[in-house]
């Protein structure tokens, strides 16, 4: 008999921990709050154009606190630092905040889907490429001795 785990139950084991859990949580709750903005400002009258720029970011703040505090968990010791992951965040979620506004658009003007189907593929789309960013470039952990270092090659 086999004593080996099988590769399934192992990328299940690697798959299913308190980070990727959380981050699917938090995720979530991210996009409710990116689609109930995007759904109050369009149903209140605004161009999707406008309404999906408001609620990318206040999406992306929400999404910038979570991870930080309850996905991610890192600690910067100081401003710099602080700055420094704030900036790679903003960059990585810029991004992906312009594939989400090009995206939506393509989506509904080239392919002529619904705002509202545009909107949920892209946003899938996103969740996956945000968790890559925020994982390997953006909240990497940093070693307990260089939390204070402001320098790029402790990041």
């Amino acid at each position: 008999m086999n004593t080996h785990p099988s590769v399934i139950s192992k990328i299940i084991r690697r798959l299913y921990n308190r980070e990727t859990v959380s981050y699917v949580i938090f995720g979530a709750l991210t996009s409710i709050v990116n689609i109930g903005v995007f759904e109050f400002f369009f149903l209140t009258g605004s161009d999707y154009r406008t309404a999906n720029l408001i609620a990318l970011i206040t999406a992306k703040l929400f999404a910038y606190v979570v991870n930080k505090l309850f996905v991610f968990r890192t600690k910067t010791g100081s401003v710099g630092a602080l700055l420094r992951e704030f900036g790679l965040f903003t960059l990585a979620r810029g991004s992906t905040m312009i594939l989400d506004w090009v995206g939506l658009i393509l989506l509904v003007s080239m392919l002529g889907l619904s705002e509202h189907v545009g909107k949920l593929i892209i946003t899938v789309i996103v969740i996956i490429l945000n968790y890559v960013f925020g994982k390997f470039l953006v909240f990497k952990k940093i070693p307990a001795g260089d939390q204070g270092m402001d320098s790029a090659e402790h990041r």
